[in-house]
């Protein structure tokens, strides 16, 4: 069996802890209880923590763990829970760095779900290359760790013996990933059914949601932003938009880059986006009305941008987000 160990932090969301667990304990022994045939366990799964004492999850559930970390003599897999106060977690145990680093160096595989990747990007491990997380703290991670790349609507990456995930239930798909990697893709099938989980999400992109940044410090740009937000079902002159504000086109342009990380053009497509989907949920209308109603005229062409920024059709997006009535579009 593949010794895993779970490392659970400070203010971890619990179900990081025991999502991982679950799947992975039960792989090779669930199927095989309701299938009536002997277990066949794939997975030697401990809970630890940086002292041993209990985990105070996010609900202020305490989770007793099976050990410590240095009880942990050897590993095949860490999978590090969510960990987004990141800066008390490494002041309370800055020894965790070097304990994931030593254990990957002798060849155990490490995952991260959720903010977890933080403490993993902490590690150095991640320099260079591709990481995701949860979308609400994708701005806090690009500040942190700007030597990653940020590739925020993947639900999971795969390093070959590095691993990220999304948030919350993307631990699931990750863990799922996992069985597959490890003991092959019938045992993964076999999990995902008695486990009544999905197989194949690989975007979390349907679930990301735009919230309008104001914390860059350009104050300009957070006029510009108001008058866009303010106007976005009408149609923008870029250029009379960058006069409004006493600048070239091009300066607007660069500014609205480094203080959002998207151009003028990019940020009013995000606004109307984000209100088609509100409408979408709330049903009522079809999407050739909503086209209208967030400011454009060409259905197709909207459609095409809905898509790209959702990774979802108007329709597959409404059947997913309307909550559980019969409403369709």
């Amino acid at each position: 069996m593949k010794k895993v160990t779970i490392l659970g932090l400070y203010n971890t969301m619990a179900t990081t802890i025991f999502g991982p667990m679950d799947i992975l304990n039960q792989a090779g022994r669930l199927w095989n209880r309701v299938s009536k045939s002997p277990p066949t366990p794939f997975f030697d799964v401990t809970i630890a923590s940086a002292d041993g004492q209990p985990i105070r999850s996010v609900n202020n559930i305490l989770v007793q763990p099976h050990c410590g970390i240095k009880q942990i003599k050897q590993t095949d897999l860490i999978i590090i829970a969510s960990a987004t106060h990141i800066e008390k977690i490494l002041e309370k145990n800055p020894e965790l760095t070097s304990w994931i680093r030593r254990h990957y160096d002798q060849g155990a595989h490490v995952a991260s779900i959720c903010t977890g990747v933080f403490l993993l990007a902490e590690t150095g491990l991640l320099d260079g290359k591709s990481a995701t997380l949860h979308w609400g703290f994708t701005d806090m991670f690009r500040k942190r760790y700007p030597r990653v790349k940020l590739k925020h609507d993947q639900m999971f990456i795969d390093h070959g013996r590095l691993y990220c995930s999304a948030g919350v239930s993307a631990g699931m798909d990750l863990s799922l990933y996992l069985v597959e990697k490890f003991c092959g893709k019938k045992a993964a099938i076999e999990s995902a059914k008695t486990m009544v989980l999905d197989m194949g999400r690989k975007m979390q992109t349907p679930y990301d949601s735009f919230f309008t940044p104001r914390d860059h410090g350009d104050s300009l740009i957070e006029k510009a932003q108001e008058w866009i937000e303010q106007n976005h079902t009408q149609t923008i002159d870029y250029e009379k938009l960058a006069q409004r504000f006493q600048m070239s086109r091009r300066s607007l342009e660069r500014r609205f880059k480094k203080a959002i990380g998207l151009t003028p053009l990019g940020y009013l497509q995000k606004l109307r986006v984000e209100k088609a989907k509100q409408l979408l949920e709330e049903g009522g209308k079809n999407f050739n009305e909503i086209t209208y109603q967030v400011g454009y005229e060409d259905i197709a062409f909207f459609r095409k941008i809905f898509i790209r920024l959702t990774g979802l059709r108007p329709k597959e997006y409404q059947q997913r987000f309307r909550g559980y009535s019969n409403k369709s579009i």
